[in-house]
């Protein structure tokens, strides 16, 4: 009985590892490519709480062209005109940025929300410049690369 319970809890674990509290598959597959090891960073993950977070604002069009609309001004420079991480300024940078357009679709729309909003190293934080509703747009666009 000990022996499985435990082997009940290891398995938990690993699919939680593996999956995410989300039940997103993290380890590949879904957005191969859409990460880049310039360094040493590990995979970017946000904290559980996020990846459970429901996106408030519908992606319709127009969600969607803002989102666009801010992505130009914000994040092409990096992330690249196509979203495929090869921005005019991506040489510059520490680490390549992500390529969006692998990983939409593949993350929770709560995972993109709280990355743009906090960044990390060379990924500015939005959260202080972009009010909620303007993130969510962001999401919106990123989220509808996968159908393109």
């Amino acid at each position: 009985m000990k022996h499985s319970r435990i082997r009940l809890v290891t398995t938990a674990f690993l699919t939680m590892v593996l999956f995410g509290a989300g039940g997103l598959a993290y380890a590949g597959g879904a957005h191969e490519g859409g990460h880049h090891k310039k360094t040493t960073m590990s995979h970017w993950s946000s904290p559980p709480e996020a990846l459970k977070q429901v996106n408030p604002v519908a992606a319709d069009s127009m969600s969607i062209s803002s989102g666009e609309n801010l992505y130009v001004q914000l994040c092409a420079g990096c992330h690249g005109k196509n979203a495929d991480g090869n921005g005019q300024d991506a040489s510059s940078l520490s680490q390549e940025p992500t390529n969006l357009r692998a990983m939409s679709g593949g993350h929770a729309d709560g995972d993109f929300a709280w990355k743009i909003s906090n960044g990390r190293g060379d990924m500015p934080a939005w959260g202080e410049e972009l009010d909620s509703t303007e993130i969510w747009h962001l999401v919106n666009y990123i989220q509808s690369l996968s159908s393109h």
